[in-house]
Parts: C-alpha cells; sequence; structure tokens
C-alpha cells in the first residue's frame, strides 16, 4: 500500500522504516512535495530538477522565485559533484558536515535557475539526520531542502506545526516527532572573500572565524 493520499506519516528519525522512504521517495520522483524532519527544522522537500514541483513549492511557501533555494545532499561526495569546493568549503566541511551549516558555492552542474534563484550559486548542505539524506538518495542524492512553513512565519519544530502552515499544500508530511533544535542552519557565502554570513543559525560567527575569514 503507497503513501498516495496520506497526510501525515509517522517516521523513526533514528531508525527510518526503508518502506516509507522508498514510498516518499517514488512522490518526489512524481513530483510531489514531502515534509520531513531535519537536524534543525523541519524541511519541504522536492526533485530540484522538476521545474513544476519547484514551482509547486514555491507556491505552497508563498516565496519568491529570485530567492532561491537551498538543497540538502546525501553525502559529501554527492556535494562535491555539484558544487566547486574552495580551501574555506574544504575546513567548513571536515569541521561542520553533517550538521547545520548551509555553503553557498558555485556550481559544477547545470541547476534550475528557479532552484538558484537566477544566481551563479548554489547553497549545499550535508544534514545531521538520517531522513533527509535517505530521501535526497532517492533522487539522485539531491533534494531541495528549504523550511517547511510560508515565508515569514516561524520555522515549522514538529508535524502539527507543517500542517497547520503548509499541510493542504503538502503530499505528505513524514512525522519524525519534535526537532532536536529550533534554528536553522547557519548560511555562509564562500563565493565572496572575505566570506560572508547570509544567516546566522545553529552555527555561530565565532564557531565559524575560528577557521577562515569572515566579514564582520
Amino acid at each position: 500500500m503507497g503513501l498516495d493520499g496520506l497526510r501525515k506519516v509517522k517516521i523513526d528519525p533514528e531508525n527510518p522504516d526503508m518502506k516509507i522512504i522508498r514510498e516518499a521517495g517514488r512522490l518526489l520522483r512524481e513530483g510531489k512535495l514531502v515534509a520531513y524532519p531535519t537536524d534543525t527544522v523541519y524541511g519541504l522537500g522536492a526533485n530540484p530538477f522538476d521545474v513544476k514541483a519547484v514551482q509547486n513549492l514555491l507556491r505552497a511557501k508563498r516565496r519568491k522565485w529570485e530567492l532561491g533555494l537551498p538543497l540538502l545532499v546525501s553525502d559529501e561526495s554527492t556535494a562535491r559533484k555539484v558544487a566547486e569546493f574552495t580551501p574555506d568549503a574544504d575546513l567548513l566541511s571536515k569541521n561542520f558536515w553533517p550538521g547545520g551549516l548551509t555553503l553557498v558555492l558555485k556550481p559544477l552542474i547545470k541547476i534550475p535557475s528557479i532552484v538558484t534563484g537566477n544566481k551563479d550559486s548554489i547553497a549545499i548542505r550535508l544534514p545531521a539526520h538520517k531522513v533527509p539524506r535517505l530521501l535526497a538518495k532517492c533522487i539522485d542524492g539531491i533534494l531541495i531542502g528549504t523550511s517547511a512553513n510560508i515565508s515569514g512565519q516561524p520555522s515549522a519544530l514538529n508535524a502539527e506545526q507543517v500542517q497547520e502552515q503548509i499541510g493542504n499544500d503538502t503530499d505528505i508530511i513524514l512525522d519524525g516527532g519534535e526537532t532536536l533544535n529550533a534554528q536553522p542552519s547557519t548560511i555562509i557565502d564562500l563565493t565572496q572573500r572575505p566570506a560572508v554570513i547570509l544567516r546566522e543559525g545553529k552555527i555561530s560567527a565565532q564557531m565559524l572565524k575560528k577557521f577562515i575569514d569572515v566579514k564582520d
């Protein structure tokens, strides 16, 4: 029995049921939207190479496409195939991945402009959570990793909050319980020198400055 028509499905974040993961992966391949728990806040996923699915995701979030969308990857080797890792990126990924740090880098592959916001860079993260990594693996290792909430509203920390904000526009919510951290990932732009923090979240500026030069 598939997950079609179901709004919310329980999933163990430590030991995810692979049948549920495979079914959610099938939905992603079919252009559907899947909300899921992460190591920061709940995320809303789509196949980044399915432009219609990304359009539906932006409508669900009421988000301007020019802002671009972050990507989650299944593993670091996939990240290195997708983006150009600088020496600073090497340092930060070594010390903060998997975890709550999103790196803005130059892409090595063609990413749809609706995902990049028509920019010549992409935002990429390797999460410290099994569910999004397994979901990404179902669609060639790359998954849209934006927060599962209406833009400008509080981030969702559990499945119920996802349901309240965007439940009617989401095909399935994987309910992994309350997230362990209420902060989103920190986003740092490594295409600039010195690097620029675009959003400070789980990883502080002080932590980053121990490893690379960061603009004050």
